[in-house]
């Protein structure tokens, strides 16, 4: 590609983040097989990473010859993520010699690194190295390389600081005497929020505060029209957005403040939330960043951020529509109907995959909403609201296995489920019908799959499996409401409890109140056999023991290197855990991916990382039996790992809920031998030959096999910063925070030989 301005004070010369577009394959890099050193295009970023620091020199070194007139520009950017405390060097040759840059030690966050140009009119070519701070696996990425000019991007920037609160001609002003009624009874109707302030009203007495005037507090914090710019941010994720719009946070917080002030009759909070609307409105791009509309780019990353922005300034229309002037209403449905609905139709109509993953449910609220307040002044667009409902049918009897599973895990299965469940629950009330009269059947199949999955430790709703950080709990309140009878009930409770006993949305709010207290007892057995995941419950002196096996659907998404991995409970504990995810803008999200942070058997002795296939096209389901005292199993876990085992069999017997051996049968193509990996958030010790891991009320013995070898690794984890980011979406995880802290403990049972049967025998006791 060619030097590309993609505004009046910035250009980009090599476009990573398009596949089509990128110069990776242009690039010399050279070669790094002694630390496993891997480069390869991605979704949207050229990725790295090593297995271990070089004995000398850089971890990478890539170098590419260039042809750019830069001179009417004054320093270089590269946008990038390193591993962290690792450091990138650079040599620019110009035509003024060769500029050398060195950055700061990384952080954990996407970065802009600038160099000045120092003079220079052309660029011939480009090296870059990265040096990593200590030994160990590194992943990163590079995203884009440009050019910029300072004095311009000053300019530039100051066209999205003219805005202030008043809002002449959009909004009314604030001496306005607002009714606090909603506008259409879509998000709530007046009967439904009388009583919805009674019982809040209550709460407040009883509590002090609620989440509703948490979260509106937030709201109150900022300023949204601060906030306004070019593009919109995707909640916190750093992928798309510029270094300079971090914290931009202008998504979320308007329908937070719309609720705390419908329930409290607060003035300042009401005209704010209708401030983040025509903020919202006022940005000029309802996209992530400059990547996703780059000029002679067809890269787009899907319409995400633009069914967002529909779904809070149509809510908001509603919730607080009293305070738009006419001529403010109307600029907030054409940028619906252009920005909103015509980006996600094209997305639709393009992208034939969304029906079989969480996407197209993923669109629909924001699709729903909009379709619904674009009705109420142009009735032409009612048969595009019912075309929505049809796609959506559509997409959910594709997406909900026959036995109730879904592909992609617990988190996209839940927002799936809840975006469906608040796309139907508009629908329905737009065109006055019963809400479950409208919702697809297959929904209803998903109780196996919650009893699958639901965790018995203290703190914890699900086991997070796949791509997961977190269980949204307004999606509990819909399952709960479609499915009384099920255990999603029971999580939806749970959920009630971590995180103070009321629910953070309005419509959860309405549906919680017609719940039963408790659902049916857990199941001793359950098998989900299309998406291949297993289960067994029992009691050990009253207190609950948990195991869940992991299988694999050929082809599954969001998923992870961990076929054949297990998830063990006691007595309100997690002694075998699963590792889950965090956000994509963090290189651990691809870490915690791997084999190696599960509970796995995985070869050793070579410089790579081994890894199977991710995703696998292979179905990989484990069979078994089980009941209220025995519990077996065994799957074979061979395919995907072509190049490394011949053979690799794994079976589980339990003959009594606190006996529990795991034997693996394997035979290597490559490795001197294996280590079985297992993952534990309760602390562990090697004590004479054997591994103890003690919980609040329990503790388990681990015996290590003869002629094999044992140690404890602390593997590192996201650290305490990353909390803050997280409590920006403290209203989606409802207590079941991911995975927060400095290391990762896990057992390693070392195991030498080519080929050979491990046998890890587990006994649980009650302390």
């Amino acid at each position: 590609m060619k030097n590309t301005p993609f505004n009046l004070a910035e250009s980009v010369f090599e476009l990573f983040s398009d596949p089509g577009l990128s110069g990776l394959p242009h690039w010399r890099i050279e070669p790094g097989e002694g630390h496993g050193l891997r480069v390869s295009q991605r979704w949207c970023l050229a990725q790295f990473e090593w297995t271990g620091k070089p004995a000398e020199g850089p971890a990478l070194r890539m170098t590419r010859d260039f042809a750019v007139d830069c001179s009417a520009y004054d320093t270089l950017m590269i946008s990038m993520v390193g591993p962290e405390k690792s450091v990138l060097r650079m040599e620019v040759a110009t035509d003024r010699g060769v500029i050398h840059y060195e950055s700061e030690p990384f952080g954990m966050l996407k970065r802009e690194c600038y160099v000045p140009l120092e003079g220079a009119a052309d660029i011939r070519s480009v090296t870059l190295e990265m040096w990593p701070d200590a030994d160990g696996l590194g992943i990163g990425w590079f995203n884009w390389i440009g050019l910029q000019h300072k004095e311009l991007v000053e300019r530039y920037e100051a066209q999205w600081r003219r805005f202030d609160e008043t809002w002449e001609d959009y909004l009314l002003p604030e001496s306005y005497e607002p009714t606090f009624e909603p506008s259409y009874g879509l998000v709530v109707n007046a009967s439904e929020l009388a009583e919805l302030r009674t019982k809040h009203e209550a709460w407040v007495t009883e509590r002090g505060t609620s989440p509703f005037l948490q979260l509106a507090d937030d709201a109150a914090k900022l300023s949204p029209e601060n906030m306004i710019g070019e593009y919109v941010n995707f909640w916190n994720d750093t992928r798309y957005c510029r270094d300079r719009d971090y914290g931009k946070l202008l998504l979320m917080h308007g329908p937070n403040a719309a609720a705390a002030a419908l329930l409290t009759k607060n003035k300042a909070l009401h005209r704010l939330a209708a401030r983040y609307a025509i903020s919202l409105a006022m940005c000029e791009r309802w996209d992530s960043g400059f990547i996703c509309y780059f000029p002679g780019s067809s890269f787009e990353h899907r319409p995400f951020v633009q069914s967002l922005c529909m779904l809070e300034t149509a809510a908001l229309l509603d919730m607080c529509g009293e305070w738009f002037t006419d001529y403010g209403r109307q600029l907030v449905l054409r940028r619906i109907a252009e920005d909103g609905q015509g980006n996600t139709n094209f997305g639709v109509w393009k992208h034939e995959y969304i029906f079989s993953c969480n996407q197209l449910a993923w669109f629909t609220p924001g699709r729903m909403l909009g379709y619904a307040m674009l009705e109420q002044t142009m009735p032409r667009v009612k048969p595009y609201t019912e075309l929505a409902v049809a796609d959506l049918t559509e997409s959910m009897e594709k997406t909900i296995l026959p036995d109730g599973g879904f592909l992609e895990g617990p988190m996209y299965f839940a927002w799936t489920a809840r975006q469906c469940a608040v796309s139907l629950y508009y629908y329905a009330r737009l065109r006055n019908l019963d809400f479950a009269s409208v919702v697809p059947e297959c929904l209803k199949r998903s109780s196996a799959f919650a009893e699958v999955l639901e965790s018995t430790a203290d703190d914890v709703l699900m086991m997070l499996i796949c791509d997961a950080m977190y269980i949204n709990q307004e999606s509990l309140a819909y399952l709960a409401a479609l499915m009384p009878d099920s255990r999603w009930v029971d999580l939806f409770r749970k959920s009630l409890r971590l995180t103070g006993g009321i629910p953070d949305t309005l419509p959860a709010y309405l549906l919680s109140a017609s719940l039963p207290e408790t659902g049916p007892e857990p199941r001793a057995f359950v098998s989900l056999p299309e998406m291949g995941l297993m289960s067994s419950f029992r009691r050990y002196h009253g207190e609950p023991v948990k195991l869940m096996l992991m299988g694999n659907q050929a082809g599954a998404n969001h998923t992870h290197e961990d076929k054949g991995h297990f998830v063990l409970e006691f007595a309100g504990d997690t002694y075998a855990m699963e590792p889950g995810s965090c956000d994509y803008s963090h290189p651990m999200a691809e870490i915690l991916k791997h084999a190696q942070r599960h509970n796995m058997l995985v070869p050793v002795g070579m410089e790579e990382r081994p890894r199977p296939q991710n995703p696998i096209p292979h179905d990989i389901k484990p069979q078994g039996t089980g009941d209220v005292t025995a519990f077996h199993a065994s799957v074979d876990v061979t395919p995907g790992w072509d190049g490394y085992y011949r053979k690799w069999q794994r079976r589980w017997d339990s003959p009594a809920p606190n006996e529990l051996t795991m034997t693996d049968e394997y035979e290597l193509e490559r490795g001197t031998g294996v280590e079985f990996y297992w993952s534990t958030l309760v602390p562990a010790a090697i004590v004479d030959g054997e591994i103890v891991l003690r919980g609040k009320r329990s503790l388990a013995r681990i015996a290590v096999p003869e002629g094999c070898t044992a140690r404890i690794d602390k593997l590192p984890l996201l650290g305490d910063d990353y909390r803050a980011i997280l409590e920006q979406r403290k209203e989606m995880l409802c207590g079941n925070m991911p995975l927060i802290g400095s290391e990762q403990t896990r057992i390693a049972i070392c195991m030498p030989g080519a080929s050979g049967t491990l046998q890890v025998k587990v006994r649980l006791e009650l302390v």
